[in-house]
């Protein structure tokens, strides 16, 4: 846990310090690392494409390799079984190992001409060490051979050699490669052919014993082909060896029987990658190990080639960015300096855009429309904050007499409920909820449901003064109850409404009706009077004219207007339409729900 909040600082520490530099430190920083990340991942890709590339030549090579010694070998092996087996079927040696004794002249004779079949085949093949006919009920061989039987050592050897081996194929053929022979100075493939009778192939008359000096085997050794140092070794299916190895004995189990399967294949092992062809029908396997760093070793060349050029590129390319990012921000200390200036109060301060590049050009003159923007706005608070101001002392004005007047009235409510006058009663209790409102507490901002309370108020003494001629509805649903509406706002527009559309109306009753809906999130309180109305013209006039502060109302349309563009932005506030019944509509914009704390405004 501790180590996690020491790497979260250390990450922290690390932003603070790079967010701390100059844009110009940041650039080269960030276009450093993008040059030596991307070099990097160039040389990444192009190592591991090469390495790749020359992986796989030097695998295919050895897999050629390995199947064209396994077809020799096949082939090879092929040619000394039909040797074997014509010799097994020769008519002198069938009659050889068929006798029982090596004494009388019959025996000699057959004995001289298995000899000379012996010798006309060492004779067709110099790489024949020596062929050896034994006849086991005799405890005799006939011999021929380039060494003498003396050198050879076939009498003390062969039979225990023959127990040894294993079969070769399916048929009875055994092999080894061994050095038993020669006073073990030189390996030899030995090959054992059991000799049965041609009139009855069950029982085992003798045995042919072959010595060979195979060049293709003695060549299984420490092999450096092109460059790559393998091993190549002979062996069973079981992963014995058969051919003699620098790392392993002959016999030795290779612990990779498990691996060896179908006719041809790979796998690594130990470091080392295996490669290895089945020898046709026989139960051998051509094993080619080629350790990992050989096969890598021709690929060591090439990455050095290619790192060096890459680093030769990445510093000519750092350089070249340093250069550039240091130059290009040259007009950006420029613009930098004239905007210190700005911050220790210079708001007059301009760019000079003379011979400065297109894209710095938009930057400065951007710039300098910015400031003359700011220098509008500010003109532009200034007047609103005295627009502000004046709104404040109209409404502390307008409470004042409300005060003292709510008090009065109180005392006259009372007054006339003692002495029976109910009609005044009612107007003077509907003036005092009246100016209640107007008081609220000193608040200036007020739940609809209270200003629609002090609009009822307000109709009733317009009624009694009028003798009835406004007939009001109020369908306002309590979902909008809640909605904060500036004080004072609805009691305006009524006003208008009764004073310049329904008492014109030569006596008629009008109707004055309060509607409140819902759109787009925003509540919308409607009033609407069936009033003589305005021009479309005038309408627009309006429209066009209702954001302009008035400093002789402390409560007009255009204060009201005023005020709620203030508290709200000036996507709200009023919008005047005529109505279908003649007369004139008023909308009030409110948001649905906004924090009613609005002290700072008003």
């Amino acid at each position: 846990m501790k180590e996690m909040k020491k790497i979260k600082q250390l990450i922290r520490d690390c932003k603070d310090i790079f967010f701390g530099w100059t844009f110009d430190k940041q650039m080269r920083f960030f276009v450093t690392c993008i040059i030596v990340v991307t070099s990097t991942i160039i040389l990444l890709v192009s190592t591991i494409s090469a390495v790749m590339s020359i992986t796989q030549q030097s695998k295919k090579m050895a897999v050629d390799q390995v199947t064209t010694l396994a077809n020799n070998f096949e082939g090879e092996l092929d040619n000394y079984k039909a040797m074997t087996v014509a010799l097994q079927l020769d008519n002198s040696v069938q009659k050889y190992v068929s006798f029982g004794t090596k004494r009388g002249s019959v025996y000699s004779a057959v004995a001289s001409d298995t000899y000379a079949i012996l010798q006309n085949i060492n004779n067709m093949h110099e790489n024949i060490n020596f062929i050896a006919i034994i006849n086991p009920k005799t405890n005799d061989y006939v011999y021929k051979g380039n060494r003498t039987m003396a050198t050879a050592l076939v009498a003390s050897s062969f039979v225990e050699n023959y127990k040894n081996t294993m079969s070769a194929s399916k048929g009875t053929l055994h092999i080894d490669y061994t050095n038993t022979y020669f006073k073990g100075k030189t390996y030899s493939l030995n090959l054992y052919q059991p000799i049965y009778s041609t009139s009855n192939m069950v029982n085992e008359m003798g045995l042919l014993v072959m010595s060979i000096d195979d060049t293709l085997l003695n060549q299984l050794s420490v092999r450096d082909e092109k460059g790559m140092q393998s091993y190549i070794y002979l062996t069973t299916t079981e992963g014995n060896l058969v051919t003699p190895s620098e790392q392993y004995e002959v016999g030795e189990d290779l612990q990779i029987g498990n691996e060896l399967r179908g006719g041809q294949g790979n796998f690594t092992k130990d470091g080392s990658m295996y490669i290895y062809q089945k020898i046709g029908k026989w139960n051998y396997y051509l094993v080619n190990q080629i350790p990992f760093f050989e096969l890598y070793r021709n690929s060591v060349e090439t990455m050095l080639i290619l790192v060096v050029a890459i680093m030769v590129m990445t510093m000519i390319g750092l350089i070249m960015a340093r250069k550039i990012v240091t130059k290009s921000y040259k007009p950006m200390e420029k613009v930098i300096s004239k905007m210190d200036k700005v911050t220790s109060g210079e708001i007059d301060v301009r760019i000079n855009t003379d011979n400065m590049p297109s894209d710095f050009l938009k930057m400065s003159v951007g710039f300098n429309d910015m400031m003359d923007k700011i220098g509008d706005l500010m003109e532009q608070v200034k007047l609103e904050q005295h627009q502000l101001e004046q709104i404040r002392f109209n409404a502390l004005q307008s409470q004042i007499q409300p005060h003292f007047l709510y008090n009065t009235l109180d005392c006259i409510h009372w007054q006339s409920i003692a002495q029976g006058n109910k009609e005044v009663s009612t107007m003077v209790k509907a003036l005092a909820r009246y100016y209640r409102i107007c008081l609220s507490n000193g608040k200036d901002i007020i739940q609809l449901e209270d200003e629609l309370g002090h609009i009822k108020s307000y109709l009733i003494i317009q009624n009694m003064r009028y003798d009835d001629i406004i007939e009001s509805e109020i369908l306002v649903k309590r979902q909008f109850y809640k909605v904060m509406i500036p004080k004072m706002t609805l009691q305006p527009l009524i006003e208008n409404s009764i004073y310049h559309g329904l008492k014109v109306k030569e006596g008629k009753r009008g109707r004055v009706r309060v509607s409140a809906e819902e759109r787009n999130g925003d509540a919308y309180i409607i009033v609407e009077d069936s009033g003589t109305g305005m021009t479309q013209k005038e309408i627009d006039e309006m429209n066009a004219s209702i954001s302009e502060y008035d400093d002789s109302f402390g409560y007009g349309v255009r204060n009201v207007n005023k005020r709620i563009e203030l508290m709200y932005g000036e996507q709200y506030g009023l919008f005047y339409i005529r109505n279908e019944q003649g007369g004139v509509t008023v909308e009030i914009h409110l948001p649905m729900n906004e924090p009613a704390d609005y002290k700072e405004i008003l």
